[in-house]
């Protein structure tokens, strides 16, 4: 494949945990620029520990390249700047006692800073909660606010662990909606099959530290080995 087309590129990946336990086992990955990407597999496969190895916050050892920038020490801060990731309990993402001064975290901090800032809360239809503390909104209006938090970065590559994790079929609907207007890279660890049936247009599945296959979505659908890690 066209290094070009890559948002994300991973070659033989490996990490342990400092107690020794194997995280990823030699992972190999594309994924294409504009591509959703669901990635699912047991519980233990790797699918966290892989997300935050491609965002820096661990560092095994292999190649990852996120929109041909290579990780080293020296470029893991442009990376982050690169990614966004969505935690699974996303009430760790929050710094700020309200939601505006939150998402302001993420821009310039000037005036056209506040303007973004604003325009993005009203995006995701949380202007009311503006000058309220985050982690009082309910499940589905949090994981809306870590989300406009993340993108009012401008990431390139976002990277989703559980993004409908604890939401009803309305708010999972609604965040749904949002991910689909997104007209960027994602990577996705999920269990939901709502995710890989409404989101996705490839599937990759972990298993024990590495990717054991990668399919269109379509084809993933109709396998069975893929379905059994599906709820």
């Amino acid at each position: 494949m066209d290094d070009k087309m890559n948002a994300l590129k991973i070659r033989d990946l490996h990490f342990k945990y400092k107690d020794g336990r194997p995280g990823l086992a030699g992972v190999n990955l594309d994924c294409t620029k504009g591509s959703k990407v669901c990635l699912i597999g047991k519980n233990g496969s790797g699918k966290t520990t892989l997300l935050l190895n491609i965002n820096c916050l661990l560092n095994g050892s292999g190649i990852i390249e996120v929109m041909g920038l290579r990780r080293s020490k020296q470029t893991a801060g442009e990376i982050r700047k690169k990614t966004g990731l969505l935690f699974s309990q996303v009430e760790h993402q929050f710094i700020m006692p309200d939601l505006i001064n939150d998402i302001l975290l993420g821009t310039s901090g000037d005036l056209a800073g506040r303007e973004k800032a604003i325009k993005i809360i009203k995006y995701f239809n949380l202007e009311k909660y503006s000058a309220k503390n985050p982690l009082e909104l309910s499940a589905g209006e949090m994981k809306r606010a870590a989300l406009a938090g993340i993108l009012v970065r401008e990431p390139e590559l976002l990277l989703l662990d559980e993004p409908l994790q604890n939401l009803d079929r309305e708010n999972s609907n609604k965040l749904a909606e949002i991910l689909n207007s997104l007209e960027m890279t994602m990577l996705i660890a999920t269990h939901s099959r709502f995710v890989v049936e409404n989101i996705a247009d490839h599937v990759a599945v972990m298993d024990s530290g590495k990717i054991s296959g990668y399919y269109s979505r379509d084809e993933a659908v109709k396998r069975k080995d893929v379905n059994d890690l599906l709820l």
